[in-house]
């Protein structure tokens, strides 16, 4: 019964905090994805969605709101990679000491242009992290966040907007 009372406790928070950030229009876009590209487990397409459609906020400043927001979220936990701070990683970030060290060997390989990746849930943490414990390029690393970013919420937008259907 009591992690029912907590469920649902989080569930209003949430609830909450995405209705807060729905009314404060672009700035509230970019707080839930900044939210969102951190450690903070946060949907931050809902209230993305929600202020191109029921706010009926412009979607090209939605769109820039939401990539600067999602893109300085990432670079808060490249940041935090760059300190290398495993136990810190590993214990506030729940990125298992395993798929840390695979994520590594792969951004050796690839080096900034995975940061591309980083809009992807889960992996794209991870990816970043790994780029900032090697040590990668700050400013290449941050293009690439970027990219992805704003490639993710164009096509985010253009669904939303039925310009793209990927349902029929």
């Amino acid at each position: 019964m009591e992690l029912l009372n907590i469920q649902e406790g989080i569930s209003q928070f949430y609830a909450n905090l995405s209705g807060v950030l729905m009314e404060w229009g672009y700035l509230g876009v970019f707080l839930g994805t900044l939210l969102a590209s951190s450690f903070l487990p946060f949907p931050s397409s809902i209230v993305f969605v929600f202020c191109i459609t029921e706010a009926q906020l412009n979607p090209f400043v939605t769109i820039i709101s939401a990539t600067a927001g999602n893109t300085c979220g990432s670079l808060i936990i490249f940041l935090i990679g760059r300190q290398g701070k495993l136990r810190w990683l590993c214990t506030y970030a729940r990125i298992k000491p395993q798929k840390l060290r695979r994520f590594i060997k792969k951004s050796q390989k690839w080096g900034p242009p995975m940061a591309s990746l980083s809009f992807i849930p889960g992996f794209g943490q991870t990816v970043v992290v790994a780029l900032g414990l090697l040590h990668c390029d700050f400013l290449k690393t941050a293009t690439f966040i970027m990219l992805g970013k704003l490639i993710r919420y164009v096509l985010f937008a253009l669904v939303t907007l039925g310009v793209i259907n990927w349902f029929n």
